[in-house]
């Protein structure tokens, strides 16, 4: 599954947006459904530059930032809540940072537990994932939340995908590898990416 096929894309992220169907349960806002990417910059952010050798991103309204190769391409959606898609040289692997309302205030480790009622359906609800590794607690930049590995349509892909929450949002952190064959590869890299993560971004 490539980011860049509008098609196949629009059926992969239903998984993220199905956030709408969730956690409307406790008072989210409407998430959308489907993905359409450009080579505009997304949501009127400065636009990145390619030549340097590393790209800041600091998606404002969450405040949260993280890094990425500055050889990577910024794609834009069409969807008010998918701050980043960026894409490889090769296409074969990408990061997507969609920031949610959920109502769900004040999440911490210790309270953690209850949110795997919303966050398990939403990466199950594709009947096709296959776990790599049971859903892992995690912290990460200082936030709060799940980590899920796992691939989908067989061989088609696969995803290293976090779920964190800030302060009644849910930041959705994956990052994509195509085919799924290439996830092992990737994984190092996706690690060092995940870290650069910063649940409260520097002004």
């Amino acid at each position: 599954m490539s980011l860049l096929n509008g098609e196949v894309v629009n059926r992969r992220w239903l998984v993220i947006g199905g956030i709408a169907a969730i956690l409307a349960i406790v008072g989210g806002a409407y998430v959308g459904r489907n993905l359409l990417f450009d080579d505009s910059i997304a949501r009127g952010r400065a636009a990145d530059k390619p030549q340097t050798s590393v790209v800041v991103f600091h998606e404002t309204i969450s405040d949260v930032s993280l890094r990425y190769p500055g050889n990577w391409t910024r794609r834009s959606s069409t969807e008010d809540d998918v701050a980043l898609v960026a894409v490889a040289p090769d296409q074969a692997t990408s990061v997507l940072l969609r920031v949610s309302v959920t109502g769900l205030q004040d999440i911490t480790l210790k309270t953690l537990p209850i949110v795997r009622k919303y966050t398990d359906p939403l990466v199950t609800a594709d009947r096709t994932v296959k776990f790599l590794a049971p859903p892992q607690a995690v912290t990460l930049g200082g936030l709060p939340g799940y980590r899920y590995r796992y691939t989908y349509q067989g061989t088609a892909g696969a995803h290293d995908h976090y779920f964190l929450f800030k302060r009644g949002r849910m930041i959705a952190l994956v990052f994509q590898a195509t085919p799924a064959s290439r996830f092992s590869r990737a994984e190092a890299q996706f690690q060092r990416l995940a870290g650069t993560f910063d649940g409260e971004a520097p002004r």
